[in-house]
């Protein structure tokens, strides 16, 4: 084993191939008071000096160990005063969380602590925040999601950086070199009780599964996981900008919700076109947590195979929806059903619809001057005498039904918007022009065969819309 002085050396000069740290940063270093890092507190006090950053000491109490977990914190306390580095503490009953939640505790214990890591950075208190993650602790992160069913990214284990905000750096370093070197500096530490206890399934890896695979079939698996994960993440990043890249121009965001051609998904090697539908669930759901490589999958089938208008659930309140050619998905209900409108209409006139951002203008013209100069409009042309004098202007519903000119009887509206390929998400916010004498005419749409213009009809009504500024 090196001495201790070498130690510092190699893992000082393998950081700096790779800077996690610069002058002038302030970095936290997350102790809990375990042997990995307290000797990751030392090491990070003694590169402050030959670096130029600012670092002090961040404690989460989880109150999973009832007096210990105090006593730990009480623990910790003192090394930032026998180091004079400020200190920074948060608390959760992560046991209760996670009943209430009906979670994993690890998970739960997880997320809250990042949470309160991530909440230092954005306070303004810290720039980064180091975690003492080892090669072990690599290893048993990659066997067990090889275990649970993973693929590459799940292979890639534990990330050097997350966002350039949480830093892992004694990945580089085995869990036997960290206890040598304490054992050597004569360091003080605490021990985790629950570390033992074999119940929990990664205490059982570590404990039970890589010693039986390091006696009996390979001693140096541990480095050999952690090398695996490294090229794992490698292939990933790559994969993952050739999927963005493939898939941008037939992506769209609109209103937090992503829509993207099923047929470009059809298109595209399976291998990516999975990776932007991960990438599609991570950005609505801001994050992957709680998304699986089965729903990964789930979503893949679905988006080729299924019959427009299907719907599927995922976690976190995500729901996606085919539309024809397009797959969409949204946090809850990807249409706007929730959204109402109905306008009275005076002719001649003009009204504001704000629900759907447009002016639309109702105008009464020569026969001659509309067929010179309304060409555009995406509404039919009307014999404004066959009307009603009461007139609404709304959104469509759910049943409206009508007879269109060249039609024998009055077909839903549904099915029209099927046929003219109006989208689902469009619909709910489709408007339509409605009487008393029922449903005159809607957008794109042709008029009802009462009051469609005819030969003898000498003026007409133009409906035209603009969008408001």
């Amino acid at each position: 084993m090196p001495s201790s002085t070498d130690l510092y050396k190699r893992w000082f000069a393998e950081t700096r191939k790779h800077p996690f740290a610069h002058a002038g940063d302030r970095i936290g270093a997350a102790v809990s008071g375990g042997p990995d890092s307290v000797l990751m507190l030392d090491f990070l006090a003694r590169m402050a000096s030959d670096v130029g950053f600012e670092f002090a000491i961040v404690h989460f109490n989880h109150h999973l160990r009832a007096a210990e977990s105090d006593e730990d914190e009480t623990f910790v306390r003192a090394l930032a005063e026998r180091y004079g580095v400020p200190f920074f503490r948060g608390e959760a009953r992560v046991a209760e969380e996670a009943r209430k939640r009906h979670r994993n505790l690890e998970a739960t214990a997880r997320e809250f602590r990042y949470r309160f890591f991530l909440g230092l950075i954005r306070q303004g208190k810290l720039d980064k925040v180091a975690t003492a993650h080892t090669l072990d602790d690599q290893a048993e992160t990659v066997l067990l999601h090889i275990l649970r069913g993973t693929g590459t990214r799940g292979m890639g284990g534990i990330h050097v950086s997350l966002q350039d905000k949480i830093i892992r750096p004694f990945l580089n370093l085995t869990r036997a070199e960290i206890e040598e070197e304490i054992l050597r500096r004569s360091l003080n530490f605490r021990v985790d009780s629950t570390n033992l206890d074999t119940r929990f399934r990664r205490n059982k890896v570590r404990r039970e599964l890589l010693p039986i695979i390091e006696k009996y079939y390979n001693p140096e698996i541990k480095r050999l996981l952690s090398e695996l994960a490294a090229r794992a993440r490698e292939d990933e990043n790559y994969l993952d900008l050739q999927a963005r890249e493939r898939a941008g121009a037939w992506r769209l965001r609109e209103d937090g919700r992503e829509k993207i051609s099923r047929s470009a998904l059809r298109n595209m090697p399976a291998a990516l076109a999975r990776r932007v539908l991960r990438q599609i669930l991570s950005e609505v759901g801001g994050g992957l947590a709680g998304f699986t490589h089965r729903h990964i999958e789930a979503l893949y089938r679905f988006a080729l195979e299924s019959q427009s208008g299907k719907t599927l659930q995922f976690p976190r309140g995500l729901v996606a929806r085919t539309d024809f050619d397009w797959l969409i998905v949204a946090r809850g209900n990807t249409g706007e059903s929730g959204r109402q409108f109905l306008y009275n209409v005076a002719i001649p006139g003009a009204i504001s619809v704000q629900e759907i951002g447009r002016s639309v203008n109702f105008k009464i013209v020569g026969a001659e001057e509309a067929d010179r100069g309304y060409n555009d409009t995406e509404w039919p042309k009307l014999d404004p005498l066959k009307l009603p004098a009461h007139l609404v202007f709304r959104n469509w519903r759910q049943g409206d039904r009508y007879c269109p000119l060249g039609f024998q009887k009055s077909v839903k509206l549904k099915e029209l918007f099927r046929r003219h390929r109006i989208s689902l998400v469009e619909r709910a916010l489709w408007p339509v022009l409605d009487s008393e004498k029922g449903i005159v005419c809607a957008r794109s749409l042709p008029a009802a065969a009462w009051a469609a213009r005819n030969k003898e009809s000498s003026k007409l009504l133009v409906v035209n819309e603009t969008r408001m500024a």
